[in-house]
């Protein structure tokens, strides 16, 4: 946001943002957190639920109380976050329920899920303890039931 011609829009910032981690994040560095409320203030954290807001990408992790860094790709740009399975090129990919933080993409018979990214390349051979860091890219979220 332009502040000089935008003077509402003051404290504001483009790019990355530091807050401090509500769980532990170590080496979670490339996993999707979410903001969360703790007493009043914001943290980070992994997600919960396969339907959690998590559009940050981590990019410094720490313990639980200590500042960690991440940043929320815009839909004009790719990046490369945690993953687990197989896909193709544009695959459309949700949050894995198996690992947050992760993603997925669902098979036939996964139920409800939301749609919040697409597969810019091949995902082969990640697992949910070992991820492939797959190219990838935010996309309005679509809900579907498969």
């Amino acid at each position: 946001m332009n502040v000089i011609l935008n003077p509402i829009q003051s404290n504001t910032k483009e790019g990355d943002i530091s807050l401090p981690a509500s769980v532990n994040l170590t080496g979670l560095e490339g996993y999707l957190w979410k903001i969360v409320n703790n007493a009043g203030a914001p943290n980070f954290a992994l997600p919960t639920a396969i339907t959690d807001p998590a559009y940050y990408v981590g990019a410094s992790g720490d313990i639980a109380g200590n500042t960690v860094a991440a940043e929320a790709p815009g839909m004009d740009e790719n990046c490369r976050i945690a993953f687990s399975g197989t896909c193709n090129p544009g695959d459309m990919l949700t949050l894995n329920p198996n690992a947050f933080g992760q993603l997925y993409k669902p098979a036939s018979g996964a139920g409800a899920v939301l749609y919040d990214w697409i597969a810019e390349e091949a995902g082969a051979g990640g697992t949910t303890t070992v991820p492939q860091f797959l190219l990838v890219r935010r996309i309005a979220t679509r809900p579907a039931t498969i």
